[in-house]
């Protein structure tokens, strides 16, 4: 057997000045303490292994590179209507979504649309897009069916799938390891809540048994209900309800030892109702579908087996009507298909160098098929076929316990075809990361990652009409270059334990990064010569106002540049905890100087709280600092937002480890704001007031028959 070399840990500490406005981590630690890695049997978030990085297992803590979890106590926190509330507090992460469609469009480090940021929900791809007036890529999931999110920011994660140069979101759903402890047999868990100003009812059912030692299975259910919210003037923001079916089944069954099978299936469907702008609304609904067949080797006689292979489908079908007198429909169906495998090898090369080879190779296709039968879907979301695929290598070296390097790459390919246009390409990305520990407690590394992302189909192939009064002319670019994303990282990595009294546990982390990415793809505006402009206003048949252009296309600007600085930072000391995240950030386009819209105003989230009555009680506060957008940051003044800062309250009271009381209070002071929207929407929403939710939940169990 390779020798286990101890690991070095760390997290993420972000260290703002003068005005701290800088984006979040959830929080500092899970809701009670329990037998964890830290010597005090304190369980700080930033200790949970993740093998989101690079395929192989690590605590987020002692990863080269920007990488957070967010465990399922840290969810449940605040009882989220929708996966974004969580995203968004997570250094470097924000959500450009409309609040009429609870559908999540993630940004991280200020990117975002078309496949930037890859999505994977039990490792199946989430590419589902439709191009209107919101962001250009969205994912659709209840966050009470899941166990923990794993974020990667950058390309460095380019071991998981092309595309991602901005980052990887990785979610986990639940299954019988998360609702029965080892001695259990079978089980069930019953919960609901109730809330004002936006959530209504809320029920969830788990249950699942062990049938024998070797096979096990799983379902969990979900049934959830959002009114439309006042905002903190207390106005009725119209169309931001939505219903909510939801459910997940698994079953996994061990032939061998060390061999595993798993089954899943995931099934969301939402109904909501869609603002247009000045248009007749829109009755929606979405219905998302993913299935997974996954193998899992972990030899326990070799280290050099630690193999994973999967196959999955994702169906997303979007189906629209116009709640008008013409009842026009529309709709948008995006399958995706595609495969991973890839498999960790450890072996001592000297009694202080412990060397890990990982190596792997994914592929996965769209097939987008639109339909619309009075507007211009079929157009600027054209039907067609989309197929990326690649191979990586990636090799650890770990020198006694103060040097770490790691040196890899990979390999893409792509091809578009519409019928009509065709693009295709390839390329070899590199990867290289050096951690040096010259202090037990004290890491600094950097890293040099590169990943590639190839044209959607709506950027190379959008051709046709915009409808009027706005008639301008979308023209196809299908020679558009792919995006190549280069990321520059450094970072200080703090882990102490006993540090201000015995038992107690700080992490935290600092990093700073800067991504250029070439050939960057995005709309840019024509005025052609001889072409008339459409005309946007008239009075009595004669034209007053035209647009300045007549046509729209995606083109690549030579090299766009983001930078920026994170923090991650966690104290724990049973009796209480504090966490603190946030990011500084910029971003601009290197061939004119412009702001990029796509980047968030500066973030700040700290929570902190309290445990009473032997542990059993939790409550604390969480704070939001957001800085304002000011119009010379956007390019287009109306994007431009204003500062605000908000306080939550949470409490949850565990009088036995099966029986849970919570209680939650989102905007305290009932403050009126509009989050920024990132270029993503058309239509600014008013956040939610002064919100308020209470619940529980109850485990029933019965233990494994004694042998």
């Amino acid at each position: 057997m390779a020798r286990r070399f101890p690991s070095r840990h760390a997290t993420r500490l972000l260290r703002g000045g003068g005005l701290l406005a800088l984006c979040a981590l959830p929080a500092a630690a899970q809701e009670a303490p329990a037998a964890g890695d830290t010597p005090s049997g304190i369980v700080v978030n930033l200790d949970t292994v993740t093998v989101l990085a690079d395929r192989r297992p690590a605590s987020a803590i002692t990863s080269l590179g920007g990488v957070s979890v967010v465990t399922r106590p840290e969810i449940r926190r605040f009882e989220p209507d929708t996966i974004g509330e969580v995203l968004a507090t997570i250094p470097g992460v924000a959500v450009a979504s409309r609040d009429d469609d609870p559908g999540v469009s993630p940004n991280i480090r200020g990117l975002q649309d078309y496949g930037r940021v890859a999505v994977l929900v039990d490792g199946a791809r989430q590419n589902f897009q439709v191009t209107g007036h919101n962001a250009n890529g969205a994912f659709y999931v209840d966050p009470a069916l899941l166990a923990g999110v794993d974020v990667v920011r950058g390309p460095v994660a380019n071991a998981y799938g092309s595309g991602a140069i901005g980052g990887v979101i990785s979610m986990r759903t639940l299954g019988l390891d998360d609702l029965l402890d080892p001695s259990e047999a079978y089980g069930a868990r019953l919960g609901g809540s109730a809330g004002l100003n936006g959530p209504n009812g809320f029920g969830t059912l788990e249950a699942g048994a062990y049938l024998s030692d070797d096979v096990d299975v799983f379902a969990a259910g979900v049934l959830r209900r959002v009114e439309d919210y006042d905002d903190g003037d207390g106005n009725e923001v119209r169309n931001t309800g939505f219903d909510v079916g939801s459910g997940v089944a698994k079953a996994r069954l061990r032939p061998f030892e060390g061999h595993e099978v798993e089954l899943s299936g995931l099934l969301y469907d939402t109904d909501f109702t869609s603002s247009t702008g000045g248009g007749a609304d829109r009755d929606t609904d979405v219905t998302n579908r993913t299935y997974r067949l996954s193998y899992a080797v972990d030899d326990p006689n070799t280290d050099l087996l630690n193999l994973n292979a999967a196959v999955y489908r994702t169906e997303t079908d979007y189906r629209q009507r116009f709640l008008d007198e013409g009842g026009g429909e529309r709709s948008v169906d995006v399958e995706t298909t595609g495969f991973d495998v890839s498999n960790s090898a450890e072996a001592i090369l000297t009694e202080s160098l412990l060397a890990t080879l990982t190596v792997g190779g994914d592929l996965f296709r769209d097939d987008v098929e639109s339909r619309d039968s009075v507007g211009t879907t079929e157009l600027f979301t054209p039907s067609g076929r989309r197929t990326v695929g690649g191979g990586f290598a990636q090799a650890q070296f770990d020198y006694d316990e103060w040097l770490q390097v790691t040196v890899g790459g990979r390999y893409d390919r792509f091809s578009l075809d519409s019928g009509a246009n065709e693009n295709e390409g390839d390329r070899f990305s590199p990867k290289i990361g050096v951690g040096v520990t010259p202090v037990q407690g004290f890491q600094i590394y950097g890293l040099y990652a590169e990943g590639l992302r190839a044209p959607a189909l709506s950027e190379a192939i959008v051709s046709g009409f915009h409808p009027a009064p706005a008639a301008f002319e979308f023209l196809p670019n299908p020679d558009l270059s792919p995006e190549v994303g280069r990321t520059l990282e450094a970072g200080v990595n703090l882990s102490y334990d006993d540090l201000l009294m015995p038992g107690d546990a700080f992490r935290a982390k600092v990093s700073v990064y800067r991504n250029d990415v070439e050939d960057f793809i995005n709309t840019v505006t024509t005025d052609r010569a001889g072409v008339l402009n459409p005309c946007v206003a008239s009075v009595r048949g004669r034209c007053v106002a035209r647009l300045p252009f007549d046509a729209i296309t995606y083109a690549s600007i030579e090299e766009a540049r983001l930078q920026g600085l994170e923090v991650e930072a966690a104290y724990d000391a049973g009796w209480g905890f504090v966490g603190l995240g946030g990011t500084l950030n910029e971003g601009e386009n290197k061939d004119t100087g412009a702001p990029l819209n796509s980047v968030y105003p500066d973030r700040l989230t700290a929570t902190a709280g309290l445990r009473a009555l032997s542990d059993t009680l939790t409550y604390g506060a969480r704070f939001h600092l957001v800085d304002s957008k000011d119009a010379d940051e956007v390019s287009d003044a109306a994007l431009a937002t204003s500062g605000y800062g908000l306080v939550d309250l949470f409490l949850a009271y565990e009088p036995t480890e099966n029986l849970r009381y919570h209680a939650e209070v989102k905007n305290l002071f009932d403050k009126r704001y509009v989050e920024y929207s990132g270029g993503g929407s058309s239509e600014a929403f008013p956040a939610p007031g002064f919100e308020a939710k209470v619940g529980m939940s109850i485990k029933f169990a019965a233990p494994k028959a004694l042998k």
